[in-house]
């Protein structure tokens, strides 16, 4: 059984579709959710959290209709993007009342304190809400939604307002929670981090999932668009009109590297990936060039979320 399965997923607000037949399973370890403003995903992270009743369509946590069980919402850890907070309690009073509402009762207090140790907060337990940053405030949530040691962690942008140092702890804690079995999924703009966690990636548009899976997979779809590769090399000039004769590749630019008078990088726009890869070596012998670097530069998140959006790659998805 999956951890959550979810079938024709629809939300309608009146004339307004938030989703609309959206249908994907997660399995335990970290599912990345990304997307554009308006894409969906608050509302599916609401829906998978029995905050929101779908419009038609299923939603199963652990097998269970997660809107009608609440047993199962009790397996259920969330971390909304927004606060919403009793701003004169303490750090501490808030993560134990949110043990207490999930039915920890007198153990309520260690579970809560074990919670901001995991999230680095323990140390300003007693501060109050509303004398906290916003990167406090986002721990003290991520403690909330860990208190009662979940099965399921739904997490809307949970990095917003936290430095890099703390993402990093963040990102180690998600990886700790994925290696005990726990399913999380994480809606994040901080894509080249995220995606150092992620087992799978599921891109939403307009209330649609338009790809999902493994990021190298969801790339593998893309045959139409040239995949970008940066390459540097002893002649660089000599290699590039080269390839351009073998219609390896359907366009070069060339960037600058280091200092005034060195050579130049290849910004490769490639069509057919496997055949360049297979025929390179081949060319680099025949002309004695040494190749000193080959990197992609368009397989992050972002750059296949514009492919899939038919945009280029930087534009604004």
């Amino acid at each position: 059984m999956k951890p959550v399965s979810i079938r024709d997923l629809a939300k309608w607000y009146g004339e307004v579709t938030g989703l609309n037949g959206v249908s994907f399973d997660l399995v335990p370890g970290v599912t990345g959710l990304v997307g554009p403003n308006g894409a969906g995903k608050s509302t599916l992270m609401k829906i998978l959290t029995g905050q929101l009743k779908p419009s038609c369509g299923k939603a199963l946590v652990f097998g269970e209709d997660v809107w009608r069980s609440s047993a199962v919402r009790r397996r259920v850890g969330y971390a909304p993007e927004g606060d919403s907070f009793y701003e004169d309690m303490s750090v501490l009073d808030f993560v134990r009342a949110m043990g207490r509402l999930c039915g920890l009762g007198s153990s309520s207090d260690a579970f809560a304190r074990e919670a901001l140790g995991r999230t680095g907060a323990l140390e300003y337990a007693g501060k109050r809400l509303k004398a906290c940053s916003k990167g406090m405030r986002q721990r003290a949530k991520l403690a909330q939604a860990l208190v009662h040691k979940p099965d399921l962690l739904v997490l809307d942008e949970p990095l917003n307002g936290i430095d890099a140092g703390g993402r990093r702890e963040m990102l180690e804690l998600f990886e700790e929670q994925a290696a005990a079995g726990v399913t999380i999924i994480v809606s994040s703009h901080i894509l080249e981090e995220i995606e150092a966690v992620t087992s799978r990636i599921v891109f939403l548009a307009q209330g649609k999932v338009i790809a999902s899976g493994p990021l190298g997979e969801v790339r593998s779809l893309l045959k139409d668009h040239p995949l970008k590769l940066l390459l540097s090399a002893s002649e660089p000039r000599k290699l590039g009109a080269r390839l351009l004769e073998s219609g390896l590749v359907t366009g070069i630019t060339f960037e600058r590297r280091g200092m005034e008078g060195g050579p130049d990088d290849l910004v490769l726009s490639v069509p057919q990936v496997e055949s360049f890869y297979q025929a390179l070596p081949g060319l680099v012998m025949e002309l004695g060039i040494v190749i000193e670097r080959l990197v992609p530069l368009d397989t992050s998140a972002e750059a296949v979320f514009a492919y899939l959006l038919g945009e280029e790659p930087g534009g604004g998805a």
